[in-house]
């Protein structure tokens, strides 16, 4: 059983420009020498393109379709090749450009801080209760992108926020202002014989970065005469506070406590991770 290529076709060569996105077809002809000869036999044929070859004439539009029809049976076959500039492909899907999408998703917060950095308190420098919330924007990037297999850090960036400065579709993304969202992995496909897992994952980007800020407050204090011991925290008058009082950082009592004076401490409570050996290309 033979398959002989014998060559394009060359009216049926198309063409077309919609709003930047070029489209080609090109037609080729082959003769099958059997009738145990299909569609699979002759599509596969070494002398045609391949998903994700480029076009001969423009090297920025990637063959994504053939279409195998017998135009004679059973000896003749038609393959028609469909190309397209619109996204970026590749022979071997493993080395195919990432795909990169940005997004924002919406979430509520508790209100600590105004617009200048001061705390947000009360005339008598205490707490809301309960505390106002507030918008939380948070700007989400999702990478998609083929792999060979599913990827041995999916348990270990659960939840990790960058240690290191890197790049993601051109932005410069600082220390400590990304954290892995979201990873999942599609089944496995195949293409020109090479096999892959689509694996997606998602990074929400906060601009102030992923620390814990949490006003220093409490009803204990470090004892005076020995701070390994706490006692009841007392304000001024010498009576127990009924709500949290705002302590000063080192486990005492904040004197005059104000929006402008109160003590924040700041937690890194997500565990860390290098983002630039992730597959951001």
């Amino acid at each position: 059983m033979t398959v002989t290529f014998l060559g394009e076709d060359a009216g049926g060569r198309t063409a077309e420009n919609n709003l930047g996105t070029r489209t080609y077809t090109r037609v080729f002809k082959l003769k099958a020498d059997s009738k145990n000869d299909g569609a699979y036999t002759v599509g596969s044929n070494a002398s045609l393109p391949t998903i994700g070859s480029t076009h001969p004439d423009d090297a920025s539009a990637w063959c994504r379709r053939l279409r195998v029809e017998n135009t004679d049976p059973f000896a003749g076959w038609t393959v028609t090749a469909e190309y397209s500039s619109e996204l970026e492909l590749a022979t071997n899907p493993t080395l195919q450009p990432a795909e990169i999408t940005w997004d924002s998703e919406q979430f509520q917060k508790p209100v600590l801080f105004d617009n200048t950095g001061d705390a947000v308190c009360n005339s008598a420098g205490g707490l809301f209760d309960p505390p106002a919330m507030m918008d939380d924007s948070r700007r989400v990037v999702t990478v998609q992108k083929n792999l060979s297999a599913v990827p041995v850090w999916i348990l270990d960036y659960q939840d990790a926020v960058n240690s290191d400065q890197f790049t993601v579709d051109g932005v410069v993304i600082a220390v400590g202002t990304a954290k892995m969202q979201r990873v999942s992995v599609g089944v496995q496909e195949t293409r020109n014989g090479v096999t892959f897992r689509p694996v997606t994952f998602t990074i929400h980007l906060q601009r102030d970065g992923w620390a814990m800020e949490l006003l220093d407050s409490g009803f204990m204090i470090k004892d005076p005469g020995d701070s390994t011991k706490r006692v009841a925290a007392y304000i001024d008058d010498g009576t127990e506070p009924t709500t949290a009082a705002m302590l000063d950082g080192s486990g005492g009592i904040l004197a005059n406590p104000s929006p402008a004076t109160a003590v924040f401490l700041s937690f890194d409570v997500y565990k860390t991770r290098t983002f630039s050996s992730l597959p951001l290309s």
